[in-house]
């Protein structure tokens, strides 16, 4: 299925599964022409990096959590409901380094809403 995917098909799956907080981050005319030029680049030879990237990121990973030892941050959108069921509470829980912080009143977009704090959060350490 990850295969057949195009530039059209990833906007309609972020789109369709998105709430009105995510809507108006995407549907705003400057950001839904940035994002559509992505798409249409990061589509551009085909769905095969897409594919590998998501079965790699959804199966199993090489290495225990439980020996990172790096400072981590996991950011989520609290309304966000395709990418972790619990906001990263578990995934935190199995990485002992785990920074968990999670945005109120957005979902999936929280890294177009809170670009700033996020990169401030990454440079902080």
């Amino acid at each position: 299925m990850l295969g057949q995917f195009d530039a059209e098909a990833m906007w309609r799956l972020v789109t369709d599964g998105s709430g009105d907080a995510d809507l108006a981050v995407y549907l705003s005319p400057t950001f839904e022409t940035a994002y559509r030029r992505a798409l249409a680049k990061a589509f551009g030879q085909g769905s095969a990096g897409y594919a590998r990237d998501t079965v790699l990121a959804m199966g199993h990973w090489p290495f225990d959590l439980a020996r990172v030892t790096v400072d981590i941050h996991l950011w989520h959108g609290e309304q966000d409901g395709s990418h972790s069921p619990d906001n990263g509470a578990t995934l935190a829980e199995r990485i002992p380094t785990a920074r968990r912080h999670v945005v109120p009143g957005i979902g999936g977009a929280v890294l177009w809403t809170h670009t700033d704090q996020i990169l401030r959060s990454l440079l902080s350490g």
